[in-house]
């Protein structure tokens, strides 16, 4: 790694170690400055330059979110079907993701249009089909329970809007590239909601995952349509 590659990522891993632990906080981050904040530093102030950001890391940006992939890929196998990136930025996450669900389709949401605009180039060489939407993550323009695995890394989250999204046994994916040191306090922080029936996840280089299964499932899918009349009417995702 060259010295000036080196000191970009020492600073882009101090950055986001700071920034980040503040932002998984509901009170701080539901506050619209805090999001116009973020917008602001997104948007314009790294804008084309958060590629450069990427390249500093040399090939470790995404292996937390490798990792996790590779982990929702062994449980979920070939159900999934819709994927939600929430605040997508240059799109690299649902990049990585297609790799793993080729024939899904993917909805990448980020508030910042300049993102978008980054996300849809990189999606052209990707196998699957892609959607961009420009909404904010704590109001995705999705009906409940129509999504089988959502993303969302380096960027706010808001787990009860997750959570609604999903469908029963659906996967929640949250990574951070550089702020591994907080991956126990996040994990316990998703736990604590108790919105999830199993939530997993590890340090991963510099970074760290969360994996959460919504409760319920195929097999409590199956149980219920025994028990009820087989509805006409499937909830499909925005476009």
């Amino acid at each position: 790694m060259s010295p000036l590659n080196r000191l970009a990522l020492f600073v882009s891993q101090i950055l986001f170690s700071i920034v980040t632990p503040p932002l998984l906080i509901p009170r701080i981050a539901k506050i619209r400055f805090t999001r116009s904040l973020v917008s602001f530093c997104f948007g314009r102030a790294y804008g084309d330059r958060y590629r450069h950001i990427i390249d500093c890391f040399e090939g470790r940006y995404g292996l937390a979110m490798a990792e996790g992939l590779g982990r929702a890929e062994r449980i979920a196998g070939r159900q999934i079907s819709v994927v939600a990136d929430c605040g997508t930025g240059t799109g690299y996450a649902a990049g990585q993701a297609a790799a793993h669900f080729p024939h899904a389709t993917f909805m990448a949401f980020d508030i910042v249009p300049a993102m978008l605009v980054q996300a849809r180039e990189l999606a052209k060489e990707s196998p699957a089909k892609h959607y961009f939407v420009q909404a904010d993550s704590f109001a995705i323009p999705l009906k409940d329970a129509s999504v089988d695995l959502l993303l969302a890394q380096n960027t706010m989250p808001c787990f009860t809007e997750f959570t609604r999204v999903c469908r029963p046994g659906g996967i929640l994916l949250y990574a951070d590239s550089s702020a591994g040191w907080i991956a126990d306090l996040v994990r316990r922080m998703v736990r604590r909601l108790a919105l999830f029936e199993e939530v997993s996840g590890e340090r991963v280089d510099l970074g760290f995952y969360v994996l959460a299964k919504k409760q319920g499932g195929r097999e409590g899918e199956a149980n219920d349509a025994k028990r009820e009349k087989p509805s006409n009417t499937r909830s499909l995702p925005a476009r």
